[in-house]
């Protein structure tokens, strides 16, 4: 009984789950934007003519884990969470964070998305305000997995349950071969600013696009 709970505690079907208990710590993740202004120019001497592109120094300040012993994910067969549901709609089912996303994994997130959260000036998240979903048969991905973070509960309760989402967050974990790619998608109504990123299973960002145009 005990050797069938630990498989399945420890088992991500489908995704690659070998990736997500990682011991040995993967290169420094720093998604900082290139600063135009430093590139050589043609003599080899930076060039301070170029505009500066856009920086996040707050968010820089973040440290996040790259790594943890726990998985990434706590799930079991067919990818469903040992957790209860806390809503259900017609394409998604949601699941509080708690109990499913390993609390590194969680911060390495929240660190990622403040600092493009910053790049396009919205207010940064702690973490507390987090809920997992799992596409449903009807939805355009069944089985997609995302983490949503929001600035409060309030805003969280809104979104989830009256699909009131002025400003919202997702990270959508794209599987690539054996391992995972995070997809990022931020968006403000009032301004009517979309936001779209991928980070690689090593760190490397592509910006502007989302991680199913990235191989």
């Amino acid at each position: 009984m005990l050797k069938k709970f630990c498989r399945l505690s420890f088992l991500l079907l489908s995704l690659g789950a070998s990736v997500f208990a990682q011991d040995k710590p993967e290169p420094k993740y720093k998604p900082y934007p290139v600063q135009k202004s430093d590139a050589p120019s043609a003599s080899g001497e930076p060039n301070f003519n170029k505009p500066l592109a856009p920086s996040a120094s707050r968010a820089l300040l973040a440290r996040p884990p790259q790594s943890g012993k726990e998985p990434m994910l706590l799930l079991g067969p067919k990818n469903q969470p040992f957790t209860e549901m806390i809503v259900h709609t017609n394409k998604l089912e949601y699941f509080e964070c708690d109990g499913i996303v390993a609390p590194w994994f969680k911060e390495l997130l929240v660190a990622e998305m403040n600092y493009f959260a910053e790049l396009s000036e919205m207010p940064f998240v702690k973490g507390d305000a987090c809920v997992v979903s799992i596409g449903t048969t009807k939805s355009l991905t069944p089985g997609r997995i995302s983490i949503h973070l929001y600035t409060n509960q309030q805003r969280l309760t809104a979104c989830i349950r009256n699909e009131q989402c002025p400003i919202f967050r997702s990270i959508s974990l794209i599987p690539k071969g054996q391992v995972l790619y995070r997809s990022y998608f931020l968006s403000d109504m009032s301004r009517k600013l979309i936001s779209q990123h991928c980070v690689t299973d090593k760190g490397k960002l592509h910006s502007d696009t989302t991680c199913y145009s990235v191989d």
